[in-house]
């Protein structure tokens, strides 16, 4: 899993790391008070370093290699890691996500290269037997106020970043300002994508020498922490859907999604463990002081409706505070207004993010919608996305895969760190291959994420259906596909690399597709359109699997997706268009395309209390690719 120290399993024990040996002798103090030392043939400058509100920071600068003036890398971690997740003595490190993607590769081609771990954290040491062994300091002392997990809010961790790099800016005259870059996966991911909404970094003591930021590289992160955590399924353009317009967090843009039961629960449990979160302290910006325990309370807790009264619009005040926190102040897509100011002012900020098909956190429409929102604003925008089976689980995390994307990436940041600039750009897109280590090594190319795919096939399945919540029976695909629990817990039926079907699940809406008669190549955001009547609830969760079934009965998980029906903005009665996660998968010859619609996709989904969903002749329609 690309995104914890921990797994959530072990978080879930219990389970705690200890801390690894003892680094080398520190030598002279160095740029920020810090103290260096070697770490095979590079310099590592380690201690706790005060941000813009007084809270310690963890922090590590490894020293460029070669003279002359050197650009800055900003490396941020995944959540509940630290700053030593980015950190190598060579250029290997995991052999995949991290292969040339690293501290020592960075420096070694002459950039600084900043890593820190984020407020709220405990740094425990390194986990891997090729990270330096840097000293271990505390970004979430209980001691410290605002030691606090602020989920990258824009007045806590966006800054602490932006600050530390001017510190560094101010105390390394051979840091050229000029030529800064951020990157980071999930957790890092996120913010790396809200750095390039603020490319302007202010240098503590000289506010007429900036630092500012040429590329931007985030990594299955997000643009709409709301949508990401809990998917409505609603808008016009799936490859764009949200939890609100890009200018407005108003309540009736888009209802509040489906939650994704075992991340975000895991996740919780996770922040607990490994660091604090934000309980009410005083904020250091705009943002309303909030409590995270009581935002999980109100929307795990007490649940679905989120509606302060039954077919109203009006939100539960938490739900309300929590949807304008997960996305004003901490997602990408809601900072039109910076992204326009990067246009008017000549420099945008050149983005090339990567994203995971099978990532069931943080899936492909994530950058996809930011993608579209910046050709919006300027058809040249210098943003790249390439997609691929990559990410959280249920991603394979092939080591060729990340090869290639990493050499790509590496490419598309030397091109633009000394200066970005406009460019027609396009996105990318790799199968994915189940069962075997190999991996294409081609890659689709289109301008837009829908041209990805040249047409579409569609199947309409007659028939009806009444979909109840509780189910009254288990379901054996929720474990098996569960992103969390199917890959954590040993023995589960069906978990693995590729998640396999166990057998059709009581109480829930089954069919399957004809044969194909030649290989048909899926490539895209697939939607089913389903025909439907609400009753014994003003809301219903309503989740979709499509798997791909060999002829001897193998039956693969291809993507899944949830579309939650609130009668304040759905009719009781009506047709909803559900989109799927998505992905690029060849449905070979003599394969039959499986379609699962349910009430209770559980734990991956939470699940409706209690209602019953009508359905009847759902239309399944497929972008596809011809194989020529």
């Amino acid at each position: 899993m690309q995104t914890t120290r921990r797994s959530l399993l072990a978080i879930l024990a219990a389970a705690l790391f200890a801390a690894a040996g003892a680094p080398p002798a520190a030598a002279a103090p160095s740029p920020m008070g810090l103290a260096c030392a070697p770490y095979g043939d590079q310099t590592v400058c380690s201690g706790e370093v005060k941000s813009f509100d007084g809270t310690s920071l963890d922090v590590d600068v490894t020293l460029p290699q070669g003279g002359g003036a050197h650009p800055l890398m900003v490396m941020l971690h995944g959540f509940g890691n630290t700053k030593h997740e980015w950190e190598s003595t060579n250029d290997v490190a995991d052999d995949a996500d991290k292969w040339h993607w690293n501290s020592h590769w960075f420096a070694s081609h002459g950039y600084y290269v900043l890593t820190y771990t984020a407020r709220g954290f405990h740094d425990q040491g390194p986990d891997h037997a090729w990270q330096p062994k840097t000293p271990s300091g505390d970004s979430g002392s209980p001691s410290e106020e605002g030691a606090v997990i602020r989920l990258k809010s824009k007045d806590s961790e966006i800054k602490d970043t932006q600050w530390l790099a001017g510190l560094l800016a101010a105390a390394a005259p051979d840091l050229d300002r000029s030529r800064v870059a951020v990157t980071g996966g999930s957790y890092g991911g996120g913010e790396s994508w809200l750095q390039a909404t603020e490319p302007v970094w202010a240098v503590p003591g000289d506010p007429t020498h900036p630092l500012t930021v040429q590329v931007a590289v985030p990594k299955y992160g997000w643009t709409d922490l709301a949508y990401s955590l809990a998917p409505n399924g609603h808008g016009p353009d799936v490859y764009a859907s949200s939890t609100g317009a890009p200018v407005s967090t108003d309540p009736a843009a888009q209802p509040l999604g489906v939650e994704k039961l075992s991340y975000v629960s895991g996740f919780y449990a996770l922040g607990l463990s490994s660091g604090r979160f934000e309980e009410g302290q005083p904020q250091p910006g705009s943002e309303p002081p909030y409590s995270t325990s009581a935002w999980n309370a109100d929307i795990s807790g007490t649940g679905d409706p989120y509606d302060a009264a039954p077919v109203s619009r009006v939100e539960r005040p938490l739900v309300a505070q929590a949807r304008l926190g997960l996305t004003q102040y901490r997602g990408a897509y809601y900072q039109a207004g910076d992204w326009a100011a990067e246009k008017a002012a000549g420099h945008e900020v050149a983005v090339f993010a990567i994203q995971g098909w099978t990532d069931d956190l943080f899936p492909a429409v994530e950058s996809f919608r930011e993608f579209k929102a910046l050709k919006a604003l300027d058809p040249l925008w210098p943003v790249e996305v390439a997609v691929a089976d990559v990410g959280h689980p249920r991603a394979q995390n092939k080591p060729a895969t990340w090869h290639r994307l990493n050499d790509r990436a590496w490419g598309f940041l030397q091109s633009q760190i000394n200066g970005s600039h406009r460019e027609r750009t396009g996105v990318s897109s790799e199968e994915t291959v189940c069962g075997s280590s190999a991996t294409p090594a081609h890659s689709l190319t289109a301008p837009t994420p829908e041209e990805l795919a040249s047409g579409s096939v569609s199947f309409a399945f007659p028939g009806a259906a009444a979909l109840v919540s509780p189910p009254g029976a288990a379901d054996p695909n929720g474990p098996a596909t569960d992103p969390v629990i199917g890959s954590q817990v040993p023995g589960v039926p069906g978990a693995g690399p590729c998640r396999t079907s166990p057998g059709d699940a009581p109480a829930q809406y089954t069919v399957v597709t004809p044969a194909f008669a030649t290989d048909q190549e899926y490539v895209g955001i697939a939607q089913v359109r389903v025909p439907y009547v609400l009753a014994g609830n003003t809301t219903a969760a309503l989740a979709a699997r499509l798997w791909d079934v060999a002829p001897d009965g193998t039956t693969y998980l291809v993507t899944r997706g949830a579309y939650r029906v609130d009668t304040a903005w759905d009719p009781v009665a009506g047709t909803l268009s559900l989109p799927f996660f998505g992905n690029e998968w060849v449905f070979q010859v003599g394969h039959r395309a499986r379609l699962d619609l349910t009430l209770d996709d559980t734990g991956t989904f939470r699940p409706t209390a209690a209602a019953t969903l009508a359905i009847s002749d759902p239309v399944l329609t497929l972008p596809v690719r011809s194989r020529d």
